[in-house]
């Protein structure tokens, strides 16, 4: 098995002028973002995962253009087993 886990993000952003949209980027790196989800109205997002360390950026952008990115850092434990 790939010991493959999926991991739900909910993003909040808040602006006078109000959100416009989010944008994620599941493989960060090299301070450079570059997204796999564009234009995320709601800021929910499912993103399945292998095992190891992983590093998360979401973008908000506001109404007026300004934007700020926070970045999670993640890490996914491989496959458990259960001892009876």
């Amino acid at each position: 098995a790939k010991c493959l886990h999926s991991v739900g993000f909910r993003a909040r952003g808040e602006s006078m002028v109000g959100i416009e949209f989010f944008s994620w980027d599941f493989d960060y790196k090299d301070a450079v973002f570059r997204a796999e989800v564009f234009l995320d109205k709601a800021g929910v997002q499912t993103w399945t995962f292998k095992p190891g360390l992983h590093h998360v950026a979401v973008k908000v952008v506001d109404n007026g253009g300004l934007e700020s990115i926070e970045v999670l850092t993640l890490t996914v434990n491989g496959k458990v087993d259960v001892q009876p």
